[in-house]
């Protein structure tokens, strides 16, 4: 067997070994597609048709006309856009603190930040609408805010630090030497070279904000007020549901964050690489 018979082999292997760690992944969400955008008569033939050879848009009307969804979709956009852009601007402060200044429990604080990231929110859901209902803010987008920024702060506060800890001394001593005050080497300094992590972090923190349940679910009451995910738990739970409308109705909160990511892809991946090794 020659080298050139070996590598076409072993290249064979490790693209159908991916292929295989791949449909695990990849079937749960070709699957809702293909589901959502069938007709009523398709969708509950048995047995079901793996690849179907027609399509409708009858359970996507459905949602956008009768359930109102749009109303849905925009309370989860707002929430989220308003989450994602506070978390970046105290976790920007935050780790920027850490690297340019020197205070006492510095250390500490750093490993505060990941301790506070083990704790899951159905641990601490009840301290946390008790805290809430006591300063009045249940049902209300500011609360949920705040438990959102929360609980996506601390991996967003750690991936900003790596990044900053890979950015040379010696270019914020230039800069200080310049007379640029050291709070403003974050802004003409850090964030233009860490430009990349603060995507991949933007990245995370949406996708975890977009697709959140349990907060919304627990502080949201009212239901103009409710976002997507609980909307969408609300309808599998009616004894009248439609299984075309959820399935629909996923397939819309699926689309956003699916796009996000395939567009940001790249800085996620240079992001959290370049995160991972100090200058």
């Amino acid at each position: 067997m020659t080298k050139q018979q070996r590598y076409t082999i072993k290249s064979i292997v490790i693209h159908a070994l991916a292929i295989l760690a791949m449909i695990p992944i990849v079937f749960p969400v070709y699957w809702l597609a293909v589901s959502a955008l069938q007709s009523p008569a398709n969708i509950i033939s048995i047995p079901p048709k793996l690849f179907p050879k027609s399509f409708s848009l009858y359970y996507l009307k459905v949602v956008f006309s009768e359930f109102n969804i749009v109303r849905y979709l925009s309370n989860s956009v707002f929430l989220t856009v308003v989450s994602v852009f506070c978390v970046l601007v105290v976790a920007c402060l935050a780790a920027f603190s850490y690297i340019a200044y020197r205070y006492k429990l510095r250390e500490t604080f750093s490993r505060l930040v990941l301790f506070v990231y083990m704790f899951p929110q159905i641990l601490i859901i009840i301290p946390i609408y008790i805290l809430m209902s006591r300063i009045g803010l249940i049902n209300t987008y500011p609360g949920l805010i705040l438990c959102y920024m929360a609980f996506e702060m601390p991996i967003c506060v750690w991936t900003m630090q790596s990044y900053f800890e890979t950015i040379p001394r010696d270019l914020v001593d230039a800069a200080e030497i310049d007379g640029l005050p050291r709070i403003k080497t974050l802004w003409y300094v850090f964030l233009p070279v860490a430009l990349p992590g603060l995507a991949a972090s933007g990245i995370m923190t949406f996708i975890g904000i977009w697709n959140n349940f349990l907060l919304a679910n627990t502080l949201l009451i009212k239901m103009e007020s409710k976002t997507l995910p609980v909307v969408i738990a609300d309808f599998a739970s009616r004894a009248t549901a439609q299984q075309g409308v959820i399935l629909a109705s996923s397939l819309v909160i699926c689309i956003p964050s699916f796009l996000f990511a395939l567009f940001a892809q790249r800085y996620l991946v240079g992001g959290l690489t370049s995160g991972a090794v100090k200058a």
